[in-house]
């Protein structure tokens, strides 16, 4: 067992798991929790309505594929044309918990549906370590696989393989110049990432100071909101609630916003059910009728695009109620400020990522600066006002040039995804890929036909920053 352990760890610890951005703390470990409710509810109604299944393209029906709770969630369908699925799992890099899971999610496809082709990011070969199942007895490989999976050594996928003896296939869907040109430009970030970071934190708190001055009672009730919701001192559902509230008090439509409307349903709606009765089955003609239209909006309810309808709402209701232009440049300020954080932290969302794209001109950090050292000098306040502002000017071309080739591998990784599907003559694969490259992924595959499922593997334990950051980095995965 020692020669064994020692040849997996000299195999690899020259491994990588390659560089992604995945959904980090702010989706992982607080959108799952927040939004675990929700997908309970909806099992619970599937579970009492079985509607008979529907005419499908997909090789696998949609509605059979089913992932045990213990190990994740289907955030996201989508039934295409093409007679092909993909099985997108959102990969969270460096999470012990989130890769044992990854592990469990493949083991259920494998099992339940015969998945073997599992392509993935950091890599652009068939390399894998297969060949390493001869080496050691099974309980044997499992111990090992499990230390180099805790040291974030190796990646759930590659857990599963060592761990088992199913047949899988796997293909590095990467393009190694862009590949290395997105490693590189994170390497380039963190020589100047503390000193952008100081200045970046020192404008958040001198924008904090001043909302209590400048804000109007909806916009602060907007500002503590979001705030409260980011730090965890309250639940999805009470967040919703409170935009859902400043909307109903501004006159503020809501019905451009199906998953929000359905969502604020469901919570009207359980006030009204018992559903003791309902289960029991002494509901009335009335309390059926309501259960059904409980059960509808559950159904209709997709979680994920939920969160992509949030900023827009968010957005719509700060338009309606800033009431002068300090409100309305302190907001877009403090707004921009969040996300430069999460920026340089390596833990943006799609959804921030995409507001960064269409609101460039609020990206100016030295109008940040001027603006909140004005309104300092202007309210008395004698705030500490960070002007150093080059340091977000001159280092954007390589924040974005990191963004930018994060999102150019996702047109390589549908096209490898294709050249690999076609080669082995399958209707159907794993594609494990950060949960950043979710949206832009899901819209390439819907424009060409595809079927697919997302699904978010379970993870409620915090990521270590430190790791997951020099996993971002590690080299390319070996190729054989």
């Amino acid at each position: 067992m020692h020669r064994i352990s020692k040849t997996l760890t000299v195999f690899f610890v020259i491994s990588a798991i390659g560089i992604s951005l995945s959904y980090a703390e702010s989706i992982w470990e607080k959108r799952q929790k927040a939004s675990k409710g929700i997908e309970e509810k909806q099992e619970g109604a599937v579970k009492k309505v079985q509607p008979e299944p529907a005419a499908s393209n997909s090789p696998i029906l949609l509605d059979e594929i089913i992932i045990p709770n213990q190990y994740g969630s289907i955030i996201e369908t989508y039934e295409g044309a093409n007679g092909k699925l993909i099985v997108h799992i959102q990969d969270a890099h460096a999470n012990y918990e989130a890769q044992k899971n990854i592990a469990g999610i493949i083991e259920s496809l494998i099992l339940e549906h015969d998945f073997k082709l599992i392509l993935r990011e950091g890599g652009s070969t068939d390399a894998n370590f297969s060949h390493l199942r001869a080496m050691a007895s099974l309980d044997a490989r499992k111990k090992a696989a499990d230390k180099l999976l805790s040291d974030a050594t190796i990646a759930g996928e590659d857990y599963l393989e060592i761990a088992s003896d199913y047949p899988m296939v796997f293909q590095g869907i990467e393009d190694r110049k862009l590949y290395d040109e997105n490693r590189g430009a994170l390497w380039e970030m963190d020589k100047f990432r503390d000193a952008t970071l100081e200045y970046v934190n020192g404008l958040i708190l001198a924008a904090n100071s001043l909302k209590v001055k400048i804000y109007n009672e909806d916009l602060m009730a907007l500002d503590k909101a979001g705030a409260e919701y980011e730090n965890e001192d309250t639940d999805l559902l009470a967040y919703y609630r409170a935009l859902y509230d400043i909307m109903q008090k501004k006159d503020i439509s809501i019905s451009e916003f199906p998953n929000f409307s359905s969502l604020m349903k469901i919570n009207e709606l359980e006030q009204a059910i018992d559903f003791a009765k309902i289960n029991n089955g002494t509901a009335d003609d009335k309390e059926k009728e309501t259960y059904g239209e409980y059960q509808a909006a559950l159904k209709n309810l997709k979680v994920n695009r939920l969160f992509k309808e949030e900023p827009v709402i968010v957005s719509k209701i700060q338009e309606a109620v800033s009431e002068n232009d300090d409100q309305e440049i302190l907001y877009k300020t403090s707004k921009a400020l969040s996300i430069m954080n999460k920026m340089l932290n390596v833990k943006l969302v799609p959804e921030e990522y995409s507001s960064f794209l269409e609101n460039k001109t609020d990206f100016d950090s030295q109008k940040w600066s001027d603006f909140l050292k004005k309104k300092s000098d202007e309210l008395g306040l004698d705030l500490k006002v960070p002007e150093n502002y080059y340091a977000v000017k001159d280092n954007m071309p390589t924040i974005e040039k990191f963004y930018a080739t994060a999102g150019e591998r996702d047109n390589v990784f549908i096209t490898k995804t294709e050249e690999r599907m076609d080669k082995d003559g399958t209707e159907y694969a794993i594609l494990i890929a950060g949960g950043f490259h979710s949206p832009n992924l899901t819209q390439l595959l819907t424009d060409k036909g595809y079927s697919y499922i997302v699904i978010s593997p379970r993870v409620l334990t915090k990521t270590d920053d430190d790791v997951y950051r020099q996993t971002l980095k590690r080299t390319w995965i070996p190729e054989k």
